[in-house]
């Protein structure tokens, strides 16, 4: 997948089985585990600390990601303090991704539980709104640490990453 945004993706994979309601069954249980595949690739990446896109606004914006200025680090000629700067807001972001990701399954298999119990339609929405309450924080978390890495970098270096990024998609 050369983009990493997880929204667009997913909702090609709803739009591709609403899109014609004439499809075959055949055509539908394959945009079904098309539409899987997005959820269970986004699940994982979340998972493992990954923003799967959440940040693409920043990087797109030339607010580096921590994570990819550490994977350009000699293209970029970091210096030793910069290195050392950008791998402790990657540690950092990483930490509060992995506990908030945690968070957001738990919210998420606590709302489909409620679901299952039948529990009122006002409890529901409380729990959907928590459930995307803590998505916003997760995501809030990658793009901060954008925020965060493009102050440490010069301005030629931002250039030089928006360009290698641009590249890679």
């Amino acid at each position: 997948m050369k983009i990493g945004l997880i929204v667009p993706v997913v909702l090609g994979c709803v739009a591709l089985a609403a899109a014609a309601p004439a499809v075959s069954t055949q055509q539908e249980n394959s945009a079904m585990h098309h539409h899987h595949s997005c959820l269970e690739e986004e699940r994982a990446s979340i998972a493992r600390g990954e923003g799967f896109g959440m940040a693409m606004p920043a990087d797109m914006a030339g607010y580096p990601g921590p994570r990819h200025v550490l994977d350009m680090a000699a293209e970029l000629g970091l210096t030793a303090e910069q290195k050392s700067g950008v791998e402790k807001i990657y540690a950092a972001m990483h930490e509060k991704a992995m506990t908030r990701g945690k968070e957001l399954f738990e919210a998420e298999a606590r709302l489909e539980q409620m679901f299952r119990d039948g529990r009122p339609e006002a409890d529901l929405r409380e729990q959907s709104f928590r459930v995307d309450s803590i998505h916003a924080e997760l995501r809030w978390i990658h793009l901060s640490a954008h925020l965060a890495a493009q102050k440490l970098l010069t301005a030629e270096q931002i250039a030089k990453y928006t360009r290698l990024r641009h590249e890679q998609m």
